[in-house]
């Protein structure tokens, strides 16, 4: 099957509804990124996809954030000047059970709302940090602690380099498989039961009729 190439366009939008000319299908999963706000004392969220642990030794996550106004989906974000401020975060794992909270979080905006509390509004509780100043979302099963060890401008968007010096989890890990995308946490839980955490990281590809399609 032949494949079909779209060269890359760098053209930017040019007002709030026009999209990026190119094609911008990443397979990617979101997190909740949890930051202090040192000035205001109302701890934030938001929702990414630029996210991945990036490095082994050290452990390392990068978080990316878009810095210039584009679009309705590209835009200045509020949390950018917080982590530089706190100079940390707390990189969160929801489940698909939560993707309403994900998608709250991303439609309020510490830029556009300074007073706007995410976790209030998005129903979710701030857990204490253990060896940095953010909090975690208790809600979540997995909670990465990240000091800020650089950052890096790269165009439309700064990356937060963080070192991980500790993870929350609902129980002790007691296992970790990784299956050719089947993948799975596996935790005993206070109570004595288990929880299984299991998510896929390889798509799925499918061939359909055009009326199959609905094109």
């Amino acid at each position: 099957m032949p494949k079909f190439y779209t060269e890359h366009d760098r053209r930017i939008p040019q007002s709030p509804d026009e999209p990026f000319p190119t094609p911008g299908f990443f397979p990617a999963t979101a997190v909740l990124v949890s930051v202090a706000d040192l000035d205001s004392g109302v701890p934030n969220i938001i929702p990414l996809i630029g996210w991945g642990p990036l490095n082994r030794d050290p452990l390392m996550m990068g978080i990316a954030m878009c810095v210039r106004e584009y679009n309705r989906d590209y835009y200045v974000r509020g949390t950018n000047a917080i982590i530089r401020n706190t100079m940390d975060f707390v990189l969160n794992i929801p489940t698909r059970e939560q993707k309403d909270l994900i998608t709250r979080c991303g439609e309020l905006s510490r830029a556009k709302d300074p007073k706007v509390n995410k976790f209030k509004e998005a129903g979710l509780t701030p857990g204490p940090g253990r060896r940095i100043k953010s909090p975690h979302i208790v809600e979540c099963p997995v909670n990465y602690e990240c000091v800020v060890r650089a950052i890096v401008n790269m165009g439309s968007h700064d990356l937060f380099l963080g070192e991980v010096v500790g993870c929350f989890t609902d129980g002790k890990v007691v296992s970790c498989e990784t299956l050719f995308g089947n993948d799975r946490y596996l935790m005993k839980l206070d109570d004595g039961g288990f929880e299984a955490l299991k998510w896929t990281t390889l798509m799925e590809r499918e061939y359909l009729t055009e009326g199959e399609s609905g094109t």
